[in-house]
């Protein structure tokens, strides 16, 4: 996510790592209450008062935060946005090779002319345009609640076991325990950080990591897809 904090951190620990595959993660919004993201171009549109991303891409039941849909953006300061992220996404990363869209599926679901500036942009760029692995089935992996790292390799192992043959999507949010996270959510995902890190914990369990060998499941990057 080109518009966020870390970008340059991340670009050290992964250029050295090139068997790690990476996506730009196109972004619009800035849904956390503490930590803020602001476009890297002049696209006072798509902003705030403040100047950071709106919280929401499109109203939610129960949350009256501000979302882009209910303001008047305009499509080439959103073009101009996502090729900037692009082009300093390449520049700083040596392994990229597909973008994604942030808060949703692809943001030609947010407005179809937005599928066809990405689908230039990625023909421009040499890069795949991801919705969710091609529409590969996605696995759940396990509840969102409880947040419990135990009960979240059990469930995680469980859907394993009863995969269907071909290939799978599985997509989450795995993170270290730091004070950047401890601040980390909104009005009803409140426990962020505890859900990120319990994430990691079941992720790196070698219990699962057994069971994935055992079942014989071939991991794969974006790039072998």
């Amino acid at each position: 996510m080109m518009p966020c904090a870390w970008t340059s951190h991340a670009a050290q620990i992964l250029n050295g790592q090139p068997e790690v595959d990476i996506g730009i993660h196109l972004t619009l919004t800035s849904e956390w209450d503490a930590v803020k993201w602001r476009p890297i171009t002049q696209a006072r549109s798509l902003v705030d008062e403040r100047g950071d991303f709106l919280p929401l891409l499109t109203p939610r039941d129960g949350d009256n935060r501000r979302s882009l849909s209910e303001v008047d953006w305009l499509l080439d300061e959103i073009a101009s946005e996502f090729r900037a992220q692009i082009v300093l996404g390449i520049e700083m990363f040596q392994n990229v090779s597909h973008v994604s869209s942030h808060m949703l599926k692809h943001f030609k679901d947010f407005d179809a002319r937005l599928g066809d500036v990405i689908s230039d942009l990625c023909l421009e760029y040499g890069l795949d345009d991801d919705a969710f692995g091609h529409g590969l089935p996605r696995i759940e992996g396990y509840p969102k609640f409880p947040r419990d790292t135990g009960q979240r390799v059990k469930a995680f192992v469980h859907q394993l076991e009863e995969l269907d043959q071909g290939t799978h999507i599985f997509i989450d949010h795995p993170a270290i325990t730091s004070p950047e996270l401890s601040v980390t959510g909104h009005s009803g995902y409140e426990d962020a950080a505890e859900d990120r890190v319990t994430c990691l914990e079941t992720l790196t369990s070698p219990a699962l990591r057994e069971r994935v060998d055992q079942l014989g499941i071939e991991l794969i990057s974006y790039r072998d897809l």
